[in-house]
């Protein structure tokens, strides 16, 4: 894509305020409150149920909540038909019209949706074609494309109308990892360069922490933490968020809280009263060959045998049976894979995050220190 000039726009303050939507006896929004500040790009990322394009289709008025408002710059939403709400959308399936070419299905959204004449849509839809890098395929229909070149005129048909808002509904779920990853940079270069307001919903953890200056995680119908991709990953509020983002996943274990730590399968964690559970992720985990590891100074301590290991560039993670489950373990891609050789993982106490029955994150204790 090249760096040309782009005209911004001023995008729309959005704010959600107790949004709730029923179907039947299913709530598929339990009284969401988020609100995204003009040219902002949030992600709304979870797993497949978890409500994150049913607040989409709200934001976009293709569906009504049946409870609480949603404004733009202050002024309610509810009621008014898509048309009117100044928004763009970009679909999962493209939904290009076949039987036109790149720069026709821009000329129409541009001339039905924004009443530009012939002449001033086609100069549009051109210098759209062209911020994407795509304007060779200005003459192709749909059919004569690729997937990633489709998903780019889609996208382009979005951004060409200059929306105050764009709404991507996992935009990039079809195609393969390698275009995900390039098509992902590239929406986000232009959408900050444009200054619209974006929502972005992908279940694709990799995808919300590049795309999202803040990431929304959703489940069963509720935020459950939204925040900076750092303080998402650093610092889950949950159990569910603590789990859901990382690759690998933090490594949780349950536990009975009993005079300061927590115990259970082959480890004893410093923890408060209330824990139930005890987490930590693979990064922060020491290996150590043999079992002659130990807790001392409050240290987390596990003992068990290497079963595999994932290379990651520079990284493998090492997959450990012990007697609490499998864990992941990320360590140096140096560090040689002898399986069914046993080992201890070890974490300082710092590294801990423990969670309560309620699945809420608790202030970890400070480690005791030797006698």
């Amino acid at each position: 894509m090249t760096a040309g000039e782009v005209t911004a726009v001023a995008g729309a303050r959005i704010e959600a305020v107790g949004i709730g939507r029923t179907f039947g006896p299913v709530h598929a929004l339990a009284g969401v409150d988020l609100t995204i500040a003009a040219g902002e790009i949030v992600a709304l990322l979870g797993p497949s149920g978890s409500g994150k394009s049913t607040l989409l289709r709200i934001v976009a008025g293709l569906d009504q909540p049946t409870a609480g408002d949603l404004r733009f710059d202050d002024r309610s939403q509810v009621g008014v038909p898509p048309h009117r709400r100044d928004v763009s959308m970009v679909f999962q399936h493209f939904a290009l019209y076949p039987h036109l070419s790149a720069t026709d299905n821009l000329v129409l959204a541009l001339r039905y949706g924004r009443g530009m004449s012939r002449a001033d849509a086609r100069d549009r839809a051109a210098e759209t074609l062209r911020m994407l890098g795509i304007a060779d395929l200005a003459r192709r229909r749909p059919a004569q494309m690729s997937g990633g070149q489709r998903q780019r005129v889609a996208i382009g048909r979005a951004i060409a109308t200059r929306a105050r808002v764009v709404l991507l509904d996992e935009p990039m779920s079809g195609l393969d990892a390698k275009l995900r990853v390039e098509l992902r940079v590239e929406i986000v270069d232009l959408l900050r360069r444009l200054g619209t307001t974006a929502v972005f919903v992908t279940h694709d953890q990799a995808e919300a922490m590049a795309v999202g200056d803040r990431v929304a995680v959703m489940n069963h119908g509720a935020i459950e933490q939204i925040g900076t991709p750092d303080a998402i990953y650093d610092l889950p509020a949950t159990r569910f968020v603590a789990t859901f983002v990382g690759s690998p996943p933090m490594n949780v274990f349950e536990g009975v809280w009993s005079d300061g730590r927590l115990r259970g399968p082959g480890f004893a964690a410093p923890a408060p009263a209330t824990a139930t559970a005890v987490g930590v992720r693979p990064e922060h985990l020491r290996l150590v060959r043999g079992t002659g590891g130990s807790s001392a100074g409050g240290e987390f301590s596990l003992q068990g045998h290497v079963v595999v290991a994932e290379r990651l560039g520079a990284e493998r993670t090492m997959y450990v049976r012990t007697a609490a489950g499998m864990i992941g373990v990320r360590v140096d891609a140096a560090v040689p894979v002898v399986p069914d050789e046993p080992v201890t993982v070890t974490a300082p106490a710092t590294a801990l995050l423990c969670f309560g029955p309620d699945g809420r994150a608790l202030t970890v204790p400070r480690a005791r220190q030797p006698s």
